[in-house]
């Protein structure tokens, strides 16, 4: 798809009304203003039904473009020939997988998230899951058995790390591997180095794009970053997120304290344990 507008908003506001003032709203406001209404005229009997309202979720596509780029701009795939482009194609395209799911009182999805929260997480973990050269299970596992010794989050495993784990010599060929391939790694060939779940283990959740709240949200995006965030990284996550600024403002120390509690405590239990 490219810039160019699609969609005919004559025709959209005359079958779908807004109550909205446009020259009192900022353009982020405005976007999730009018993204919420139109998600409202959808049906609430079944998923199956809303996903029918094509003209809906082409406009909530053109309403929030520039958040599908800021996606592919921030998400990391393991491949050296996907380009920008193709991870914004692929981007939108899990996008309109999903895009029934948002703001519906079911037992599995909250309602009370932002647009951007919401449709993060999910969105890229599809997308790694399409675009990485190296299969996904396969590299998570061997991964994580890594990142629990060095005390990262698997995602952050590099290939510089591995001289700093303890692994067999048939798990660390096999990510010398995976983080120096330009192919597509079997996963048979490497099924025996994946380990099983162990209950024992509680998972590193530090990186998790598996949030529902603006602190966990800005968590990700301190770690993601490697640094604190200032008042031009709020206004960005603002405009792309549709989240007021104040808000961001005032959820921030909240979320650097509760990023040092969770650090501070791992390192607790790993000197208790080590």
């Amino acid at each position: 798809m490219s810039n160019n507008k699609w969609v005919d908003w004559k025709v959209i506001d005359a079958k779908y009304p807004s109550k909205l003032n446009k020259d009192e709203l900022t353009e982020a406001e405005f976007r999730k203003q009018r993204t919420l209404e139109l998600y409202d005229y959808l049906p609430q009997t079944s998923l199956e039904d809303r996903e029918k309202y094509l003209d809906i979720r082409d406009a909530i596509i053109e309403l929030n473009y520039t958040f599908f780029g800021y996606i592919a701009s921030h998400k990391f795939v393991n491949n050296s020939y996907i380009s920008y482009e193709d991870k914004f194609q692929s981007a939108l395209s899990h996008f309109c997988e999903l895009w029934h799911k948002y703001r519906f009182n079911t037992d599995k999805y909250r309602t009370d998230v932002a647009f951007g929260v919401f449709f993060k997480p999910r969105i890229t973990e599809c997308m790694e899951r399409e675009l990485d050269e190296v299969k996904y299970s396969l590299r998570r596992a061997l991964c994580m058995e890594a990142g629990n010794q060095l005390g990262k989050h698997w995602a952050k495993v590099t290939y510089e790390d591995l001289k700093d784990v303890d692994l067999s010599y048939e798990k660390k060929t096999a990510l010398q591997a995976i983080f120096g391939s330009l192919y597509v790694a079997d996963f048979e060939t490497h099924a025996m180095f994946t380990q099983s779940e162990n209950k024992f283990i509680e998972p590193l959740d530090l990186y998790s794009d598996d949030y529902d709240n603006i602190e966990d949200m800005l968590i990700h995006e301190l770690v993601d970053r490697e640094k604190d965030l200032d008042d031009d990284d709020l206004s960005k996550l603002s405009e792309l997120l549709c989240i007021p600024f104040e808000k961001l403002k005032a959820a921030l120390p909240k979320a650097k304290e509760k990023l040092y509690n969770i650090l501070t405590d791992r390192i607790a239990i790993r000197d208790t344990f080590n």
